[in-house]
C-alpha cells in the first residue's frame, strides 16, 4: 500500500531552494550571479558592439562546450532574452550557466523560469 505524504512542505508547489534548473527559485538575487566572475572575464576579451556579443562572436565561444548545435541553439534562445539576437554580458553569463547545468545533465525548459531572468531585464 502507498501513501501519498501530505501537509506542510509537501503541499507547496514552489520550495524556497530548487534542483537543477529551479536552483537559486524563491532566493534573494540572480542565481547566475554566484558563478559569472568568470564568464564575465571572458565576455571582455570577446569583440564587442555597444556592449554586446554578436551570434558568431557566441557561437566561437559557446561551442567549446562541445554540447551539439541543437542544444546550443536552445540556449541561445533563453539566453538572448530581449531577442535582438547578440547577448549582453548577463545574456552571455546566463548561457554558459544554461550550459553548465546542461553538461550536468539537466534537461533545459521551453522558456526561461522567471528566476533566471537577468535582473537588468525585469
Amino acid at each position: 500500500v502507498s501513501r501519498k505524504v501530505e501537509g506542510g512542505v509537501f503541499n507547496k508547489p514552489l520550495l524556497p531552494v530548487g534542483v537543477g534548473i529551479m536552483t537559486g527559485l524563491g532566493e534573494k538575487g540572480w542565481i547566475v550571479a554566484r558563478e559569472r566572475t568568470a564568464y564575465d572575464q571572458i565576455f571582455q576579451t570577446l569583440e564587442q558592439t555597444d556592449g554586446k556579443i554578436t551570434g558568431s562572436v557566441a557561437k566561437k565561444e559557446l561551442i567549446k562546450s562541445k554540447l551539439p548545435a541543437s542544444e546550443l541553439g536552445k540556449i541561445w534562445k533563453l539566453a538572448d532574452v530581449d531577442r535582438d539576437g547578440n547577448l549582453d554580458i548577463d545574456e552571455f553569463a546566463l548561457a554558459n550557466y544554461l550550459i553548465r547545468l546542461k553538461l550536468e545533465g539537466i534537461e533545459l525548459p521551453a522558456q526561461l523560469p522567471e528566476h533566471l531572468m537577468p535582473p537588468a531585464k525585469e
